[in-house]
């Protein structure tokens, strides 16, 4: 049986500020001797130093929660409504409602940590199966207008799911290799390397760089910081990070897996000035720097600031305990730095090996991975089972074709038609109808694109809620017939959830 080690809040400076106001509510004033001794009584703060105590002190003096005199820590009014406002460290989260701009009906709900860290108009994002971009935030209201494009949204329930323990994440690689060919997902994988948890591989696609890494959610969110940080400096580019438990995606433009492989191996033990410089400027960072300001008493728990403000108030506090305490947060709860210089340390020593895997496709471990960002990644076999069953219903799909000369009709299945002549005035040329209603516009579109992709028009139109102008933009781009009814797929899902909407409004 395995259990997770505890995470424990190492001098949490903003739980002591509570406690020290605390000391002087319940006493009117407290030396500071007395205060301090009763601080290193706790387990948490036994590796406090004096020095620390005592830059908190002076912090909480200058923003009036206490008052110092004589050696003493007195007690003030601000003070008392600050601990009574506080008595909870746990954060509030608000909520916003998502409104439709175009009929002011609500159709959702985001949470504050979704609206900090993405909530800018222009953002695409997904609710109730649609793709939104927010047009502006007012108050507790999100205003959003219905978009087309569904492949860079956002999941609007992407967030935090429990994290995968580093000693789980090296597990389960000997359970990968036992269930190699056995499952679908894996099919194949012996090809391009049989997992390990001590070594590293390295693969590409396109401008995704893919590591696998067995070493858990935080391990892997700490490498990846560190990795990208690196890139960024020495190459000048960006790169976009996505990350799970088994492996980190990097997006990244004319840097090699080769150079990959020589970040990794010369990575630095003493992590935490990268880390910090990674952090200082993100999101997360400014949204945990609110929740903590509010626990210092800096900011009101009812405030409701821009980014701009936080941004301005955070600079301000640079240096602060409140400063300091953000990035305690952020190291206990989002990243693992001991058991990261463990896995750095290991790759310096050679007992974790990276290695580069030079094919010309992507692994099925890969596959797992870029599915979730990449739409025309290569596809794991449950994938294709489904593909198949698609290619079956649309070549079973019977459509009218229609002479342009005498405006004969024929009635064929898309899998039965081959370039065929009128019977009665040896027309080559014909339009397609889903329905039998005439229509010379529509009947003018589909002869040329008819003429122009043959039966990949067919297989387009074929699908439900497919015009001719959506098979057209389908197939301007379209690399293989997986690609194809890909496409297919994601136009047909994309119309019926708007049908379903549009019935449900």
């Amino acid at each position: 049986m395995f259990l997770e080690e505890p995470e424990i809040h190492w001098k949490a400076l903003d739980v002591l500020a509570h406690q020290i106001v605390g000391l002087t509510i319940d006493f009117g004033e407290i030396s500071i001797e007395n205060a301090w001794k009763t601080v290193r009584r706790c387990f948490i703060y036994k590796d406090l130093t004096f020095e620390e105590f005592e830059e908190l002190l002076n912090f909480l003096s200058e923003i009036k929660l206490i008052r110092l005199a004589d050696k003493k820590i007195i007690k003030t009014r601000k003070g008392l409504f600050y601990y009574l406002e506080n008595l909870s460290m746990i954060p509030d989260e608000k909520s916003y409602d998502v409104i439709n701009i175009s009929t002011k009906s609500k159709i959702g709900v985001l949470h504050e940590e979704f609206v900090s860290k993405h909530g800018t108009p222009g953002t695409i994002f997904i609710i109730r199966g649609l793709p939104w971009k927010i047009e502006k935030i007012e108050k507790n209201k999100v205003f959003v207008s219905l978009e087309k494009d569904l492949e860079s949204a956002i999941p609007s329930w992407e967030g935090e799911l429990l994290p995968v323990p580093y000693e789980v994440a090296q597990k389960a690689q000997y359970i990968k290799k036992r269930l190699i060919n056995k499952i679908p997902e894996l099919k194949g994988q012996e090809a391009f390397f049989i997992p390990d948890p001590n070594i590293i591989f390295l693969e590409s696609y396109k401008d995704w760089i893919v590591i696998h890494a067995p070493f858990g959610t935080k391990v892997n969110d700490t490498l990846s910081r560190i990795i990208s940080y690196i890139i960024s400096q020495k190459y000048g580019v960006i790169v976009g990070i996505r990350t799970d438990p088994y492996r980190i995606l990097l997006k990244i433009h004319g840097v090699t897996k080769e150079d990959v492989k020589n970040i990794l191996l010369n990575l630095p033990i003493n992590i935490e000035n990268i880390l910090r410089k990674s952090l200082e400027n993100t999101d997360l960072f400014l949204w945990k720097f609110s929740h903590v300001a509010k626990r210092f008493g800096v900011i009101r728990k009812d405030a409701d600031y821009s980014k701009m403000t936080l941004k301005r108030i955070l600079e301000n506090l640079k240096e602060t305990p409140v400063y300091e305490e953000t990035f305690n947060e952020i190291f206990v709860e989002k990243l693992d730095i001991l058991k990261t210089k463990e896995v750095i340390q290991k790759i310096h020593d050679g007992k974790i090996k990276v290695i580069v895997v030079n094919k010309d496709k992507p692994s099925p471990l890969a596959v797992l991975g870029l599915e979730q960002v990449v739409s025309d990644v290569l596809i794991s076999e449950k994938w294709r089972e489904i593909l198949d069953l698609v290619k079956e219903r649309l070549e079973n799909t019977e459509l009218y074709f229609v002479c342009m000369n005498c405006k004969t009709i024929y009635k064929l299945k898309v899998k039965d038609w081959t370039p065929m002549k009128c019977e009665k005035c040896f027309g080559e040329y014909f339009g397609v109808l889903k329905e039998l209603k005439f229509d010379e516009r529509t009947l003018n579109a589909t002869a040329e694109l008819l003429k122009y992709y043959g039966k990949k028009f067919l297989l387009a139109y074929a699908g439900k809620g497919i015009s001719y102008i959506t098979a057209s933009r389908i197939l301007k781009d379209v690399k293989s017939n997986e690609d194809l009814i890909l496409k297919i797929i994601e136009e047909e899902k994309r119309f019926f959830k708007i049908k379903k909407w549009i019935f449900s409004s």
